[in-house]
């Protein structure tokens, strides 16, 4: 309706001022100042709109439960997106892309997570309590301080991840690519770390009591001050790895590889050494 007003009046003004397209005093300008007044009017109406810069994007609220289901049924983009804090219980997001989306306390608790792309997310302080990631990307996302226990996420590539902190009590990850993460007084007690990749991974006083890590690769990672009582840490590859004043007592380390591992201050009380490779390790 306002644009229809403003080329009415526009016409109008023409029309009135057709011999004002020829030279004659106060024609031009009193053309002019009709068009101005026009454009005072209605002119707004056909200015370009303007997309939303980043601080205005941060500024928007979080996504309601339904905004973010109806995003992914019409297919329309998450990257980004601000689900801080969201109640996403047993949601189905399989697939989804959540690249760089702040999900900051945000509840996922049974959500379906496979082969949703989550790189650079922050969730700390989610709850994924048996919540499904099976081959989940996740690289470069901040899991400090979240609760993850029981969840799934064999397959899953947390490579560079935060999970500081985190709790993951007898979760599955499984050939999961942890490469690089920070997993610092994570808690990963009875969690199933079978075929993962942990090599460059820092665990400093991380809990590992009853953990399985079979056929597991730990090549360079921390684990200085570990707590891996009880762990099954059998055919493990952990060449160079550092686990100085970490706690092994009844751990099996059967045929693992330990050449040139830290081992000054270590508990091995009850240690299963049988068939495992410590040269060049380093035990004072």
């Amino acid at each position: 309706m306002r644009a229809d007003g403003f080329v009415g009046q526009l016409i109008r003004a023409l029309a009135r001022r057709t011999p004002a397209f020829q030279p004659g005093p106060g024609k031009v300008g009193s053309f002019g100042h009709e068009i101005v007044t026009a454009l005072g009017r209605s002119g707004p109406a056909f200015l370009p709109r303007r997309e939303p810069d980043a601080a205005t994007a941060r500024a928007r609220p979080p996504m309601t439960r339904r905004a973010v289901l109806a995003a992914l049924r019409d297919g329309e983009s998450l990257v980004g997106a601000n689900l801080n804090g969201a109640i996403l219980n047993g949601a189905n997001l399989n697939g989804a892309n959540l690249n760089g989306a702040n999900l900051n306390g945000a509840n996922l608790n049974g959500a379906k997570l496979s082969d949703a792309t989550l790189r650079d997310a922050k969730l700390s302080d989610a709850t994924l309590r048996v919540t499904i990631l099976n081959g989940a990307i996740l690289s470069g996302a901040d899991l400090s301080r979240a609760i993850l226990s029981g969840a799934i996420l064999s397959g899953a590539i947390l490579s560079g991840t935060d999970l500081s902190r985190a709790i993951l009590c007898r979760t599955d990850l499984s050939r999961t690519d942890l490469s690089r993460a920070i997993l610092n007084n994570a808690n990963l007690n009875g969690a199933n770390l079978n075929g993962a990749n942990l090599n460059g991974a820092k665990l400093r006083d991380a809990k590992l009591r009853q953990a399985t890590l079979r056929d597991a690769t730990l090549s360079g990672t921390i684990l200085n001050g570990a707590n891996l009582r009880d762990a099954d840490l059998s055919r493990a590859i952990l060449s160079g790895a550092d686990l100085s004043r970490a706690i092994l007592s009844g751990t099996d380390l059967s045929r693992a590889i330990l050449s040139g591992t830290i081992l000054s201050g270590t508990d091995l009380s009850r240690t299963d050494l049988s068939r495992t490779d410590l040269s060049r390790a380093i035990l004072s």
